[in-house]
């Protein structure tokens, strides 16, 4: 599964998000402003692939929002979030996305930091569930 997962990520969605994240750097300076997040779900899309509604929790700097995706062949879950600012945390279909923002803060704190992703994910999830945000996600 693993295997499989890391395949995808490296084939598929990292190359098809690469443009979308150089226009998004273009759009807001190189990250200056912050996401704006929208909800996708009664968009109309004419592929006729079905497609499904998927709510995903986004993790920004200064708060954590939910919204719902409409994906389909032609709106894939990754390229609508990276088109907003987010990186979802799996390939196909995320519950979780990251400000891009906030991933390059921690790409820079790390580093300058002695490796302990450990302390680091425990202080993040001490610091939202202190603000009032719980993750149920895993």
């Amino acid at each position: 599964k693993k295997l499989n997962q890391w395949n995808r990520w490296s084939t598929e969605v990292i190359p098809s998000l690469v443009p979308l994240w150089r226009a998004y750097l273009r759009k807001t300076s190189n990250l200056r402003i912050p996401a704006l997040l929208k909800n996708t779900e009664g968009s109309e899309c004419f592929c006729d692939s079905g497609g499904r509604s998927l709510h995903v929790t986004c993790i920004l700097f200064d708060r954590v929002e939910q919204i719902i995706l409409r994906t389909c062949a032609c709106a894939s879950a990754p390229s609508q979030l990276m088109a907003m600012g987010l990186f979802g945390c799996a390939p196909i279909t995320p519950s979780l996305a990251v400000d891009l923002r906030l991933l390059q803060f921690v790409k820079t704190l790390f580093v300058r930091l002695t490796p302990n992703t450990t302390a680091w994910c425990e202080a993040l999830a001490v610091f939202l569930q202190e603000h009032g945000y719980g993750l149920t996600t895993q």
